[in-house]
């Protein structure tokens, strides 16, 4: 754990110039603006401090430099503590801790969320965005590959929602999102065991939304076609990286789960490359 120095003095509840968003090719496609310039939004709520998983790229990386820019309180895992500590450099906040940890060690997700909620004082939001992918013929798929991918994929995301609830429902406040991605909704060929584990996180998190709905807990799935990141690096698939979801763009959809009012709930977000839609 450490702290990065430097600081941000932007309020995270003012935005005097609208958000452009590039995606792969270059293209400036929109112009979003997530606050009107000087105003503070009547019913924000009280988010503060968050713990991002699976922060040292794609989506959870974008999210973690978005947030800093609006100076937030933020705590990152993942399991490469160096390329934590370049995301948490290049974020340049004062209020950033890493917790380097591999979620599937028995015991190290119910750690990560007690060593966030105590560095940061409290947790109002947790974005877990931790997880691997497997993209291959069902018959070659071995027991090993599937118990690997389930392992991180469910039980992972198991742990870390069950510590944070366990943490949040007193304060009777607070925020889950996490990326089942679209295999989380539609199958998928040559995915057996990448798809088994991304539908049961969306019946696990549907399940905790039920168990937890007098708590004041939120919930967010996000269902996000390919993004482009270093998740597709070693997947040896030929993909059109310029078709995909920028990863900067998946961020911001996140960001406004964050950004909506404390009684209001964006329980799930759908968003398809043009080429899959359902």
């Amino acid at each position: 754990m450490f702290d990065v120095p430097g600081a941000y003095p932007t309020n995270r509840f003012l935005d005097n110039t609208a958000t452009k968003l590039h995606p792969a090719n270059g293209a400036n496609v929109k112009t979003l603006r997530l606050f009107p310039p000087g105003q503070r939004i009547k019913g924000m709520p009280s988010i503060e401090k968050i713990l991002i998983t699976g922060a040292s790229s794609g989506i959870g990386r974008a999210l973690a430099l978005r947030l800093a820019k609006r100076s937030f309180q933020l705590a990152l895992s993942g399991r490469n503590a160096e390329k934590l500590q370049a995301v948490a450099a290049e974020a340049g906040g004062t209020h950033i801790h890493t917790f380097p940890a591999d979620l599937i060690v028995p015991h190290a997700a119910a750690r990560v969320v007690q060593a966030a909620h105590q560095a940061l004082g409290g947790l109002d939001a947790v974005v877990h965005c931790a997880g691997i992918g497997l993209i291959k013929p069902t018959l070659d798929t071995t027991d090993a590959e599937f118990v690997s991918v389930t392992n991180l994929n469910i039980r992972g995301t198991f742990l870390i929602a069950q510590e944070a609830c366990r943490l949040m429902a007193p304060q009777k406040h607070g925020l889950f999102i996490t990326v089942p991605g679209i295999l989380g909704k539609a199958a998928m060929k040559n995915a057996a065991a990448y798809c088994a584990s991304k539908f049961a996180v969306t019946g696990l998190i549907k399940v905790f939304a039920q168990e937890f709905q007098r708590s004041g807990i939120r919930f967010t799935l996000a269902y996000l076609g390919g993004v482009d990141s270093p998740f597709w690096d070693d997947m040896g698939m030929a993909v059109q990286r310029d078709k995909m979801i920028p990863a900067d763009y998946a961020a911001q959809l996140l960001e406004l789960s964050i950004d909506s009012p404390s009684h209001l709930a964006l329980n799930e977000i759908v968003l398809q490359p043009e080429s899959h839609q359902l």
